[in-house]
């Protein structure tokens, strides 16, 4: 299972662990004292340390014996046996604790009878639910979306493996030794073959790639790890006898197969937990500027352009996936059908994105709202639903994003962003598409918090002094 995953997991048990302790705790003080107030015990300086001396033994206990590592995974039988051998071991400490300093007297061995088995129930069944839930959550919004890379002669039995894997979904199946595209194996379609995989697999919406190809094809095998890792999609190569330099390498298990995986980047769990927080805190920030600026450009743009205030738009979020942007409308209700006849006037070097200098389609407060940044702020919606992120790289649209090359393709490899290095690296001088690809590609790679705060910073700058807004 993925490494992230098993961490997180371990790191929410635990956190919740040491609140079923403290419910423990007070429901154990009722029952012993026949009363809910319990001032005679949390004013005794001996139960507050006995109390934390409980909690700081059980998070050693974890961190030394590692009894969540593989939490998400096994079954009711052993999740009963390593919580009960987990509080066992907590008692013989707490015991310990007792005769060395001679406590033994000073306690209510009762209420601590109390404590430890509401904590073994409470824990068990807390586990059982959380595994239910976190189960759920990566079968569907945080499953890895895979495409299966094998030959024709595999693909049903790998595929009934790869089935049983609960934080992963296959969602496609490439065969690359014959044409069979259009059908499906065991309700999986198959969308492409070697002549025409590279095309296919840039513009569907997947997170990795699990390679099957036997090592006589293993030529082939490093030209479809060519294409897959320039397009930034996660490779877990079927351990065989391959080794290929791409990316940062980790063997790991998927199943009961040993693959190599391989990644352009690998962020640390921490770093990403830490980034989700910031999004929450920033996008809860600009929501309650959207709902200040709401009802003054409501009424401008009633004045200027009847119709919708908002403007909705699918866009293409990480690795391909669809999902509704959400803007302050700043242009006339035909933009759309207006935009073909203004292409000759595209600033870009490229059709990949368009931009001109006082774009017709724009009504007079849909200027000044896009000069002060006021058209971005309904984005607090998608930050805050998890759809984007304060920083990343810039959603495309789906017309763009079909004529992306492999290379292109790479920038939507991580979640796209408010804002991002180019585009507080000019964005209004930068027409090279490419260039813009370099410096999106270039905050892939050496992504950490300190870079995103300083472009946090910077866009703040640009946004107050209006630079590069056109």
């Amino acid at each position: 299972m993925n490494q992230k995953i098993r961490t997180l997991a371990g790191y929410i048990a635990i956190l919740l662990d040491i609140g079923v302790m403290l419910v423990a705790y007070s429901i154990a003080n009722i029952l012993r004292f026949n009363t809910p107030r319990a001032e005679h015990i949390i004013s005794s300086a001996d139960y507050v340390v006995l109390l934390w001396f409980v909690i700081l033994a059980y998070i050693a206990v974890q961190l030394f014996f590692r009894t969540n590592i593989d939490f998400l995974t096994r079954d009711k039988a052993r999740e009963a046996f390593l919580v009960l051998k987990q509080y066992i071991i907590v008692s013989l400490c707490v015991m310990a604790y007792f005769y060395i300093m001679k406590l033994g007297g000073d306690f209510s061995r009762l209420q601590l009878g109390y404590f430890f088995i509401i904590s073994v129930v409470g824990t068990y069944i807390e586990h059982l639910l959380l595994k239910k839930v976190l189960q759920r959550k990566y079968m569907t919004t945080y499953a890895e979306k895979i495409v299966l890379i094998t030959d024709s002669g595999h693909a049903a039995s790998i595929l009934d493996e790869l089935k049983k894997i609960t934080y992963l979904s296959t969602e496609y199946i490439a065969l690359a030794d014959k044409d069979m595209s259009g059908g499906d194996i065991n309700g999986v379609p198959i969308i492409a073959n070697i002549d025409n995989m590279e095309e296919v697999l840039k513009n569907i919406p997947v997170d990795g790639a699990f390679i099957h190809i036997p090592y006589s094809a293993s030529e082939i095998t490093g030209q479809i790890m060519g294409w897959l890792d320039a397009m930034g999609i996660k490779i877990h190569l079927n351990l065989r006898e391959y080794e290929y330099d791409f990316g940062k390498k980790q063997f790991t298990t998927i199943g009961k197969y040993g693959v190599l995986t391989y990644s352009n980047y690998e962020y640390e769990i921490r770093d990403v937990v830490i980034k989700r927080i910031m999004d929450i805190c920033g996008g809860a920030v600009l929501f309650l500027c959207m709902c200040i600026a709401l009802p003054f450009v409501a009424i401008g743009i009633a004045i200027q352009s009847p119709g919708p205030v908002l403007f909705k738009q699918t866009r293409i979020g990480r690795n391909g996936r669809r999902f509704e942007i959400y803007k302050f409308r700043s242009m006339y209700m035909d933009a759309e059908e207006r935009k073909a006849s203004l292409m000759k006037e595209n600033e870009m070097d490229s059709d990949f994105m368009f931009k001109i200098k006082d774009d017709p389609r724009i009504f007079p407060v849909g200027k000044l709202i896009r000069k002060l940044s006021i058209d971005e702020l309904p984005q607090a919606i998608n930050i805050i639903k998890g759809d984007m992120s304060l920083v990343g790289t810039r959603p495309p649209t789906e017309s763009e994003f079909e004529m992306y090359n492999s290379y292109h393709r790479r920038r939507v490899s991580i979640k796209p962003g408010l804002t991002g290095l180019w585009q507080v690296s000019g964005r209004s001088s930068i027409t090279d598409f490419d260039e813009i690809v370099r410096l999106d590609c270039e905050y892939i790679d050496n992504w950490n918090l300190r870079l995103d705060f300083k472009i946090i910073l910077r866009t703040v700058w640009v946004v107050l002094f209006g630079r590069g807004a056109e």
